[in-house]
């Protein structure tokens, strides 16, 4: 027996499965019995919850000549493995050894010669994955502060739609956030993280707010003037600045930026400003089937917007299907490396209008912008397009795959994308996707069993949320969102570093109320500073298509929460 062998079978008595699903079917070429280790490393990937590589091991088994006997007899015992991890779960190590060991039997491993051995390594193993001090870490949530805003427009989900970049934002020890108060109000707020001061001004205009997409962002420059925009969907910019550094209390008039594309602005996202970096703002172009992505980046010493000398996506000219490239939230790393990833629409899959977003993309730049390069460090001619974009995750046509979620980045720079999208049984579930340095992943995240389609226009009341993400310092992947299966309540699922295996019971509420159709509104600016996680709470409706609207005020919050290892 080589080495390789020893390997693999250690980690099979103890149930490692992240060892044998590390293990490259390349390895298993020049060993006896080859197709059995196959196997093996197929019951590991079906535990960590991966069933199209175990499918790709059992494919493999069978093509180096495994019986159906042997295959079944892998398949029972994993049945077996499977209730066991249940029983360690449910906190019972004894009976999960038990199990262990009917797995072993319906594979004829002897285990007569040493039972007590063999047994004590099982049971050694379920008690140390029950322990307090198991790998799996567990994580306590506690919320620092609750801030009362006042009452705010809440028939629709303007305030809280996932898309706002940025809805809020921490700097120099202040805190900014902007809200609908109602159709003629909008409300500024800026916060002393210090004494938790809140300071608000009003500015009063005429403001669409029945329809979703027309929400606020704000940006910062260097020189401290804040930068809004507000009330978009593919109409005239509406672009304001303030007239002192830090003054929330006087704006100027609507202004252009450059007045280049300027036309039919949608989703406007300031990216904040780096020590490498300026602030930038980007934004669409044309329509939700059309569009064309657009940067511009703010000079200080000038106080003027230059745009940029190309696109940055666009699907506009494609043919005979022109389509729009729908980002996430792009990311800054600490060496100023801006990161984008995105989903392209088409038009609609079918008769009934399903939604067709397909495949997500990526791209990052080294230099604030200008120039482009896959996670493979190859240059793009720009503008990048469905047809010569990275595919970081294939998704096929139909899949219920939603746009404008987000992504963060971890201690390496790497990108971590969270969407959702349609598992092999058509039910959409929460996907995390990642860059490990040389390959993408992807786990599934939720265990949901309810189906649901993205089906016709405007913005949808869905049971589900658009997931946020952040990432602390252990490089734990906190998954935000709400849903029905949380009763509307704001949760994060949590998935440790390296591996990122969902575990089930790995969720934890963070706002103990109902939200509605509301989605999570994050300070990541402040997630970044001190890992305190601000949200912007507030509970909203959301008529489907954005018609027949109720009337409606709620409270609306600034919540701080602490996570910490228990």
């Amino acid at each position: 027996m080589n080495n390789q062998q020893r390997h693999i079978d250690l980690a099979w008595l103890v149930g490692d499965w992240q060892t044998l699903a590390n293990t490259e079917m390349s390895d298993l070429v020049d060993i006896p019995n080859t197709q059995e280790y196959a196997l093996k490393i197929a019951v590991a990937h079906y535990q960590l919850g991966n069933p199209k590589k175990a499918l790709s091991c059992v494919q493999w088994a069978q093509g180096h000549g495994v019986s159906e006997i042997v295959l079944t007899k892998y398949l029972i015992s994993s049945v077996y493995q499977t209730l066991a991890q249940a029983k360690l779960s449910a906190g019972q190590p004894r009976s999960a050894a038990a199990l262990l060991d009917q797995a072993a039997q319906v594979l004829d491993v002897d285990n007569a010669e040493e039972p007590d051995w063999l047994s004590r390594i099982r049971l050694k193993q379920c008690e140390r994955m029950v322990s307090p001090h198991s790998q799996s870490k567990s994580i306590e949530v506690t919320t620092k502060s609750v801030l009362e805003l006042g009452q705010a427009w809440a028939g629709n989900t303007i305030n809280t739609v996932i898309f706002r970049h940025q809805g809020i934002f921490s700097h120099q020890g202040h805190q900014y956030t902007a809200f609908y108060v109602d159709n003629q109000t909008l409300r500024l707020v800026k916060r002393n993280l210090d004494t938790n001061e809140l300071e608000h001004y009003d500015l009063h205009s005429d403001y669409n707010t029945k329809d979703a997409h027309n929400t606020i962002s704000l940006g910062i420059d260097r020189d401290g003037h804040l930068h809004m925009t507000y009330d978009h969907h593919g109409n005239r910019l509406n672009y304001r600045r303030s007239l002192e550094p830090f003054n929330i209390q006087a704006w100027s008039d609507s202004l252009p930026m450059t007045g280049v594309n300027e036309e039919r602005v949608t989703y406007p996202a300031f990216i904040l400003p780096t020590k490498y970096t300026s602030l930038l703002m980007l934004y669409r172009d044309g329509n939700w089937k059309q569009g064309t992505a657009y940067l511009k980046y703010y000079d200080e010493a000038l106080a003027r917007w230059f745009d940029y000398p190309n696109s940055i996506l666009s699907g506009a000219e494609q043919k005979p299907w022109t389509s729009n490239a729908y980002w996430n939230h792009p990311a800054m790393d600490k060496n100023g490396v801006l990161h984008l990833s995105y989903t392209w629409r088409t038009g609609y899959f079918s008769d009934e209008q399903l939604i067709n977003n397909v495949n997500i993309g990526y791209a990052k730049s080294y230099d604030g912008g200008f120039s482009w390069y896959t996670s493979q460090h190859k240059p793009y001619r720009l503008p990048i397009t469905p047809t010569n974009t990275e595919v970081a995750q294939p998704i096929p046509p139909g899949s219920n795959n939603m746009n404008q979620t987000s992504m963060a980045l971890d201690s390496k720079g790497h990108p971590h994308i969270v969407f959702y999208a349609n598992d092999s049984n058509s039910i959409p579930q929460y996907q995390h996707l990642w860059f490990d340095g040389s390959t993408w992943q992807t786990k599934q995240v939720s265990q949901r069993t309810a189906p649901f389609a993205l089906v016709g226009g405007g913005t949808l009341e869905v049971p589900i949320s658009r997931p946020e993400i952040v990432i602390d310092d252990n490089d734990t992947v906190f998954v935000i969102y709400r849903s029905e299966e949380t009763q509307q309540k704001l949760v994060a699922s949590y998935q440790t570093a390296p591996d990122y295996v969902c575990q089930p019971n790995n969720t934890i509420v963070l706002w103990d109320e109902q939200i509605g159709q509301a989605e999570p509104m994050i300070d990541r600016i402040r997630w970044q500073q001190d890992k305190t996680l601000t949200l912007l709470v507030q509970y909203n409706d959301q008529p489907d298509g954005d018609v027949k609207h109720e009337a409606m005020d709620q409270l609306i919050f600034l919540v701080d929460i602490e996570f910490t290892n228990i």
